[in-house]
């Protein structure tokens, strides 16, 4: 997630991440079977006596023991390997504010067989935590066999320097979207560009040789902006809404902008190979659709929670106002009771896999 601006997706009960990311779900099993392929390869390789994978971002919630449990349900179906790799460490990063206490009281559940030693494959499992940015190290070099991350890399260190600065003026969205000056989106790609080699670089010091990366992440079509979802002029209108209520103070709702970036195929197979830590695997696009019809109530306010989970925490540091994100969630659904609901909400899901270079 995100390290200058934090990004951390929390709450408790309705409104938590843990009750509001089927999106999210969704994406990973479409990641699982690379999972899946990244561990069959490895058990062609040379076996370690410990395999160690790594989440990167995984959050908290059911989704964020998926793909660690994807990964070692892989491994008990490899029997010759299983005999000589007795031991797998599962590590779980996010940023320090993410519910890693709700996340590890999960463990036992999301892992259930694995805790000990599993009598039938004779692996044991263990988990352990890693708190913080993953735009730098996390772990000791060579040590990682497969990382993979779900849905996380969208999320900047931070917001491009010249927006927070003030010299940009991003009106009517809240990161590069459709109506943005050639300015920002240029602003936006280069810091996604400078965050993804830096992920690339201190992913490439902590793997093994041979060692494989999966990683999914929100993107958009094609390198024209125009092909972008309207997520980012659609928050700044509920901002706008907000603003007219006086709820927050208008004069500060284009100054709120977020750390995240949609990028296209054509800048992550770019940045891959700039930094050329990496062989690229494969490179997939797949789209997914938010639509529903007018007046729908139960989809309104599930699309609503949704967006509060991904934006409230960046709105409370920037407004500091009480309540924001329940005000927030109402003009929300609002909108999508609204002509929002018939707009195409359009988005694409890249996954990207990748090996390291020997």
């Amino acid at each position: 997630m995100a390290s200058v601006q934090s990004v951390c997706m929390s709450g408790e009960g309705e409104t938590s991440y843990a009750k509001n990311s089927a999106i999210q779900s969704g994406v990973q099993s479409r990641v699982k079977p690379l999972v899946e392929e990244a561990i069959s390869d490895l058990c062609r390789s040379a076996v370690p006596g410990c395999l160690r994978v790594a989440d990167l971002g995984c959050s908290s919630g059911p989704n964020a023991l998926a793909l660690a449990s994807a990964a070692v349900d892989a491994v008990r179906r490899q029997p010759h390997w299983a005999e000589r790799c007795r031991e797998i460490c599962v590590y779980l990063n996010d940023l320090p504010e993410n519910d890693f206490n709700t996340v590890f009281k999960d463990v036992p559940s999301s892992l259930r067989g694995y805790g000990g030693v599993d009598r039938d494959s004779g692996l044991l499992v263990m988990v352990f935590g890693a708190p913080g940015s993953f735009y730098g190290r996390l772990f000791p070099a060579k040590t990682l066999h497969l990382v993979c991350s779900s849905f996380s890399l969208h999320w900047l260190s931070q917001v491009p320097q010249e927006l927070v600065d003030g010299v940009l003026i991003n009106k009517g969205s809240v990161s590069a979207g459709r109506t943005s000056t050639p300015a920002v989106t240029a602003a936006y790609a280069r810091q996604f560009e400078q965050d993804f080699k830096r992920f690339l670089g201190s992913r490439a010091e902590e793997m093994v040789p041979g060692g494989w990366m999966v990683l999914s992440l929100y993107g958009r079509p094609a390198n024209d902006f125009s092909s972008q979802d309207r997520y980012p002029e659609f928050i700044a209108e509920i901002l706008q809404d907000l603003a007219s209520q006086g709820v927050i103070a208008a004069a500060e709702v284009d100054s709120f902008n977020e750390p995240f970036y949609s990028p296209c195929q054509e800048e992550l197979r770019g940045a891959v190979e700039q930094e050329g830590s990496f062989e690229i695997v494969g490179l997939e696009s797949h789209d997914f659709l938010e639509r529903g019809p007018r007046g729908d109530a139960e989809r309104s306010k599930a699309m609503a929670r949704f967006l509060r989970v991904l934006d409230e925490w960046l709105l409370v540091r920037h407004f500091r106002v009480d309540g924001i994100g329940d005000a927030y969630a109402r003009a929300a659904e609002e909108r999508y009771m609204g002509p929002a609901a018939e707009e195409d909400m359009t988005g694409v899901v890249l996954i990207l896999s990748l090996r390291r270079r020997k």
